[in-house]
């Protein structure tokens, strides 16, 4: 699962998840996606350290980390080819989703992306 969130009980996670365009929804993998691709050597070896964090537990990415999280999509989005040689298609779908996501927390103060 991808979302926004928030730390300001004023702003509702439901109104943020209405504001993701279709055909964009909650889904960032299967739960054995954890280990297998965003806990994998090369998501390691791209630098993409809080995507890797997956493997240990969920990511509440706010401010820097926001800022970081945005960073290692585009890096994955921008190594697709040679992930999607390993790990087989349908990534860069998922990754548009916390993409998505991450726009929408761009836009507020106190808001953020949770994967898990």
């Amino acid at each position: 699962m991808v979302y926004p969130i928030s730390k300001n009980k004023n702003i509702s996670t439901a109104d943020l998840e209405k504001q993701i365009p279709y055909p964009h929804n909650f889904q960032f993998g299967f739960e054995s996606y954890r280990s297998k691709l965003w806990g994998s050597k090369i998501m390691q070896e791209m630098g993409c350290q809080l995507i890797y964090s997956l493997k240990d537990g969920d990511i509440y990415a706010f401010d820097d980390d926001l800022k970081e999280l945005k960073r290692e999509l585009n890096v994955i989005l921008d190594n697709l080819k040679i992930i999607e040689d390993v790990f087989g298609g349908g990534i860069d779908f998922r990754v548009q989703n916390a993409i998505e996501a991450v726009k929408v927390a761009e836009q507020y103060k106190d808001v953020g992306v949770y994967i898990g």
